[in-house]
């Protein structure tokens, strides 16, 4: 139940209460399905190991810098609405890591996401192709020879094309997790949804999008043909979009993109005016008269540096755990003596490596439950539990079917190939907050809690080197931005 709930609650959020619950939306619904799930997750909560990760702490950090932009602007009317702006969409992240346990799962959200993408593309499509023009899910745009064109849009977060093309770009990867080896599927669903998400794209002309899926054919194809068929292959692609005019006409270029410069410029104004705690949250709109168009800047601005710390350090340990779960090997297994009474009593926090104990230890636990009821042999089928281990002990993880390694490792180079889509194309957009960041950072956590429970991956990060990461990749993002301005500037006159 906790997973259909949440399904729907990310489902109403993309389409809207209103286009999927019509007169019911005037009830708060969301906030309804929301209580809903929180109350059916209750449960699995210490399943999940949610309070070893952490991306968790990283969340609640943030909603704390959201707090202290919102309080250092003096208007304490505004704090209340922030915090309620930011909370549902970082709640998603603890819904999905909570909920989700196997691969069925994670394809289920998948599809729930192919389901809010499908049906704007549908809308927007017969919309133009009848020549409803006032139809809210096109979006006028002027061209660089002005005239007019337009745009493929969502509604709620998706209401801006760019922000629809994000979201396409980096799923289409995650698409593949349906992919079978011989499956009729994969030609009858997996490929024709794909397709549909790059002609959605199209729709939306996002001159971002256009990089970003650049950058998802290299990453994803570069280990399959190499790194330069990989290249040629980008590159064949983005002479394509200029034939078909996928860009609607708008040249894309550095010195296309000089007013999105422009606002970075007043973003690092921002900063430096409001290092800490920045100008408050969703404030950026009111020093200039388009967003920063670059996550990173609108969340140092908004949040300062405080808050961009905390932003890090919920990326970081998101990019590294995939990163290390496609790439990693399976470790070195553990004594057989020592297997079963290590799965029996638990699990060394933040580490995938199991308790050491000794001799007595074991023989002082068995007395200390004396009517605990052993088993000698697996249980037959699917499920199985050590020889040895306390059946009351037994904890529902093993209840979870376990993917061939090779699998593992599939779908977490999918998962990496849909995050580096998400942030290429967040570098020309301002969605440091947007719910789909969290899904797939939750997405990322269920795939690597996967890869621990089979030593397919090394433990988490140690909370003292995230913390230092955070620091220097917080100060580092904001240095790149800076020397990007001032290469533009350099060769702009």
């Amino acid at each position: 139940m906790g997973l259909f709930l949440t399904l729907l609650y990310i489902l109403t959020a993309y389409l809207g209460p209103e286009t999927l619950w019509g007169p019911l939306y005037e009830f708060h619904i969301e906030i309804i399905l929301a209580a809903l799930a929180f109350a059916a997750s209750v449960p699995a909560i210490q399943r999940s190991k949610l309070f070893s990760i952490p991306q968790s702490y990283a969340l609640v950090g943030m909603c704390i810098a959201v707090f202290c932009s919102m309080v250092m602007t003096g208007w304490l009317g505004s704090i209340l609405p922030a915090v309620l702006g930011f909370i549902p969409n970082a709640f998603t992240f603890f819904l999905v890591v909570v909920n989700c346990r196997t691969k069925r799962h994670l394809q289920l959200l998948v599809l729930t996401m192919l389901i809010f993408c499908a049906f704007p593309i549908y809308k927007g499509y017969t919309a133009l192709h009848a020549g409803n023009f006032s139809s809210p899910y096109l979006m006028p745009q002027g061209s660089d020879e002005g005239g007019f064109f337009y745009r493929l849009r969502g509604m709620a977060f998706i209401n801006d094309p760019n922000d629809f093309a994000q979201v396409m770009v980096s799923l289409i990867p995650c698409l593949f997790f349906l992919w079978k080896k011989r499956s009729p599927m994969n030609f009858l669903f997996v490929l024709p949804a794909a397709a549909l998400l790059i002609f959605g794209m199209y729709l939306t002309h996002s001159r971002g999008g256009i990089i970003a899926f650049l950058a998802v054919l290299l990453f994803a194809f570069r280990r399959k043909i190499g790194t330069i068929p990989s290249a040629v292959m980008a590159a064949g692609f983005f002479a394509l979009t200029s034939v078909v005019n996928w860009s609607g006409g708008r040249d894309v270029s550095v010195e296309a993109g000089a007013g999105r410069m422009e606002a970075w410029a007043v973003g690092l104004d921002l900063i430096k005016a409001h290092p800490i705690f920045g100008v408050g949250f969703g404030r950026f709109g009111e020093y200039f008269f388009i967003t920063a168009h670059n996550t990173i800047v609108v969340c140092a601005a908004e949040l300062g540096m405080f808050g961009l710390f905390w932003w890090v350090m919920f990326v970081l340990p998101t990019i590294r755990d995939a990163m290390v779960c496609s790439q990693g090997k399976k470790l070195k297994p553990v004594e057989e003596d020592s297997f079963s009474y290590d799965r029996a009593y638990g699990v060394q926090q933040g580490s995938s490596a199991p308790l050491r104990r000794e001799p007595a230890e074991y023989a002082a636990r068995e007395m200390s439950a004396p009517t605990a009821l052993t088993i000698e042999a697996d249980l037959p089928g699917r499920y199985s539990i050590p020889a040895g281990v306390p059946l009351h002990l037994a904890t529902a993880d093993e209840e979870d079917p376990k993917l061939p390694p090779e699998e593992v490792r599939r779908i977490s180079h999918l998962m990496l190939t849909s995050i580096v889509g998400y942030f290429v194309a967040g570098w020309f957009l301002s969605r440091a907050y947007i719910m789909t960041l969290f899904i797939y950072g939750g997405m990322a956590q269920v795939i690597y809690r996967m890869a621990l429970a089979q030593d397919l991956a090394p433990p988490r990060m140690k909370p003292l080197k995230i913390v230092q990461y955070a620091a220097i990749g917080s100060v580092g993002l904001i240095f790149v931005v800076y020397i990007m301005l001032r290469l533009q500037h350099l060769t702009s006159h």
